[in-house]
């Protein structure tokens, strides 16, 4: 896959000197993206460059039928409006299936969904966007994807962004993930996995929790980071073993502690799973 172009101005690139240190987003609704306030101060300050999402290979190959998994882009840039977007994701070539069609419209209303507050700025912002004290800089969103896992019955894709509102001093990173059930042709939810009354959330929250605190000290854990609230989980892949959650940087700790995954294993999970779940049977659980 080409690697998305970081289209900042010469300007910005001029003053964009410092670390990266990523800003409490969302947990993005799977759908709408919300531009950051704009932030004033009377201390300028110098805003770092928008990272660049890792890449994905350019086309995966999987399943009996031999369907391809290939990128999609969206580059769009105005100068007027003070706006940069540079997006890639995945659309499923080789099947004429109507489910698989629909998932492509999905996935391609995903990404137009992840950069529309960017296209319309109000006068004020205008103003302020040519008046402030970055006046090259630009409203930036970059996406892309890795596929995580693709099988006959699954499709699991993880979303990678970055976000920049004209005013903050840095971009924001968030994900969001793609579960698909090629089999029945539904979007799965975490909860369907598991048994009722199972507890579920308890689990994960506990299991996440003993893993990442050998990574981050707990004392720099934020609170309620890891409490059993499905908002705390939302961003989960499959993967051939088991199942990931994905944290994004700022998420537990402070920003600077990055990103975190953790992965449980399914034979961790085999008492509260609910194995009856055809897709599940099909993952060997």
């Amino acid at each position: 896959m080409k690697r998305i172009a970081i289209h900042l101005s010469v300007g910005l690139l001029a003053f964009a000197l410092g670390v990266f240190v990523a800003s409490v987003l969302h947990r993005i609704n799977t759908g709408t993206n919300k531009q950051p306030n704009i932030i004033e101060s009377s201390t300028i300050t110098t805003p770092t460059p928008i990272p660049e999402p890792s890449p994905t290979p350019d086309q995966i190959v999987f399943g009996r039928d031999r369907r391809r998994i290939v990128p999609e882009e969206i580059q769009l840039k105005s100068e007027r409006l003070r706006y940069d977007v540079g997006i890639t994701f995945p659309q499923i070539i080789g099947s004429e299936n109507l489910q698989i069609r629909k998932l492509n419209q999905r996935m391609e209303q995903l990404a137009h969904d992840q950069y529309q507050w960017l296209l319309s700025p109000s006068k004020e912002d205008l103003h302020y966007y040519r008046t402030g004290p970055h006046p090259e800089a630009f409203n930036s969103l970059y996406m892309d994807y890795r596929v995580v896992l693709a099988t006959d019955s699954v499709l699991s894709i993880y979303f990678d962004a970055y976000s920049y509102g004209i005013g903050a001093a840095h971009p924001v990173q968030y994900s969001f993930v793609m579960n698909y059930d090629l089999v029945s042709g539904k979007e799965l939810k975490l909860a369907r996995l598991f048994k009722r009354n199972s507890k579920y959330l308890e689990f994960i929250s506990r299991y996440c929790s003993d893993k990442v605190s050998k990574e981050i000290p707990p004392a720099s854990l934020f609170a309620e980071a890891l409490a059993p609230i499905v908002a705390n989980f939302e961003s989960w892949n499959f993967t051939s073993n088991g199942i990931r959650f994905n944290f994004d940087e700022c998420k537990l700790s402070g920003c600077a502690a990055g990103e975190h995954t953790v992965e449980i294993p399914y034979a961790e999970m085999k008492t509260i799973l609910n194995t009856e779940i055809n897709l599940l049977k099909q993952l060997g659980v």
